[in-house]
This record gives C-alpha cells, sequence and structure tokens, in this order.
C-alpha cells in the first residue's frame, strides 16, 4: 500500500452519516456503488467491487441527500487498491471537479450530518 501524501484535513464518513451520502464509482462502462471512507480537498478513499490498478482513473458522482438533494462529479486517479473480503478498498487523488466549490459545499453539509447523528 501507498503511503498517504494528503497534506490536508481528512473527513472520515462514519457509518451513521452513510445513509445521507450515494458515491458511485464509474470505471468505463461499469458503474458501481461504493462506500467513502474518508475523503480531503484532494483525495478519497472508498470501499467498492471494483477492483482497480495503480494509475488507473474513473469518474466518481457524489450525492447528499438532505433537504435538497445535491450531486457533485469528480474524476480520481487510483494510488493503491487492496483486496477486503471479497471488494476492494481504493485510495484515489481527485484530478478534476465539476463544480470548484462542492468541496466547500460538501464540507458544511458533512459537518451538519455529523451534528445532527451527534444529537440524536
Amino acid at each position: 500500500m501507498s503511503i498517504d501524501q494528503r497534506k490536508e484535513p481528512r473527513y472520515n464518513v462514519p457509518d451513521p452519516c452513510q445513509q445521507y451520502i450515494t458515491l458511485t464509482v464509474r470505471k468505463g462502462p461499469e458503474s458501481v456503488p461504493a462506500v467513502i471512507g474518508n475523503f480531503s480537498r484532494s483525495g478519497i478513499l472508498f470501499e467498492s467491487s471494483l477492483q482497480f490498478n495503480k494509475g488507473d482513473r474513473a469518474e466518481c458522482v457524489l450525492r447528499v441527500d438532505l433537504v435538497i438533494a445535491r450531486e457533485i462529479t469528480f474524476g480520481i486517479e487510483v494510488k493503491y487498491c487492496c483486496e477486503n473480503n471479497g471488494t476492494f478498498i481504493s485510495g484515489a487523488t481527485i484530478y478534476t471537479i465539476s463544480e470548484e466549490t462542492w468541496f466547500d459545499a460538501f464540507e458544511k453539509i458533512f459537518d451538519f450530518v455529523v451534528v445532527r447523528q451527534g444529537k440524536k
């Protein structure tokens, strides 16, 4: 596995928050659901049924469902991929984003979800 090189804050996505967040990964014609482990401004860790090789590029669609649903599309380049009990955990660099403000919006929504879950 590769040594992590992300320098900015990383946000872990706790299990209770997964109900509000949908991640789909597209590799060529295949599109599968994935589970976000953590994310930062320049990278993402996720688990899916797709196996990647280092250097593979894919497209991700992140959907956040709260009061209003919001989708953000971004491109990734895989840095590593490891098997995990029949699925694969991948770490990737984000190289392109459909909207440059995606991180700020997602971060605010993510903070809201975490605070909301903590009060239950």
